[in-house]
């Protein structure tokens, strides 16, 4: 019997890799252990140059991934989400149309059927167009998915969404990222502190400044960065390219 992946599991186990690759190979990897499936890929099509970009486990040949990118727009819950670009509610295809019409679909006749895979469950993640759109796509052989099944992708769509932007995010200078954030080099000084796990005591004395200059720092940049706390603030950072550091050097999960 699987356990049951809650968000908080998979932002845990996701959240502290080295790169988008990484991150990629190990979503695969607890999405395939927590749902189960034949296949599970991350996909960033492109509707309008009919291209996409593709990660899968198994890995996809050039060739799959030529024929994916071309009559993906066929698809039954890619049609469903260009129609509907606001919705984010993980979908089978078993949910927008009849087996028969599936088994004619120009998607699965080209790409599913050849590759054995009869179900698919798919989760778009925001943001999104009506010609370009990111998500996972997972695919069964045999057995469709459940409605528990549903639920807990629907109940991972938050973190995913999150931990596709911070993956997915260009790589920008940092003073780049601090002007683009409004902060003050003195600003992002006290961020990088704090993100190696000093508090505000310590960070007054390595900078020779008063504990309260130290508070009013923080509050500022809290505010700019639309952040409450420690935790959000560093995170938001990281996702803004305003900090490089291993997240795990100085900033333990103790800590957080």
């Amino acid at each position: 019997m699987r356990r049951q992946l809650t968000a908080l599991e998979l932002s845990y186990q996701l959240s502290d890799l080295p790169d988008r690759a990484t991150y990629l190979a190990a979503a695969c990897a607890s999405l395939h252990e927590a749902i189960g499936c034949d296949r599970v890929g991350w996909t960033d099509i492109d509707l309008t140059a009919r291209s996409a970009e593709i990660w899968t486990d198994p890995p996809a040949d050039e060739l799959e991934k030529e024929v994916f990118a071309q009559v993906m727009p066929e698809c039954p819950t890619v049609r469903h989400y260009r129609r509907h670009p606001t919705s984010f509610e993980p979908y089978r295809v078993s949910d927008l149309v009849s087996e028969r019409e599936w088994r004619s679909n120009l998607a699965y006749c080209e790409h599913y059927r050849p590759l054995g895979l009869h179900h698919q469950l798919a989760v778009s993640l925001p943001p999104r167009t009506t010609t370009r759109g990111t998500g996972w796509y997972l695919n069964r052989s045999n057995i469709d998915f459940t409605e528990d099944h549903v639920a807990l992708a629907r109940s991972l769509v938050p973190v995913l969404a999150v931990l596709n932007r911070v993956y997915s995010a260009p790589i920008i200078d940092r003073e780049q990222a601090r002007e683009q954030a409004g902060l003050t080099p003195r600003e992002l000084d006290v961020l990088t502190l704090l993100a190696q796990g000093l508090t505000a005591r310590q960070i007054a004395t390595l900078r020779r400044i008063g504990v309260r200059t130290v508070s009013k720092h923080l509050e500022h940049l809290y505010r700019k960065l639309g952040c409450n706390d420690r935790l959000q603030a560093v995170n938001k950072a990281r996702q803004l390219s305003l900090i490089r550091d291993n997240p795990n050097a100085g900033y333990s999960r103790a800590s957080q």
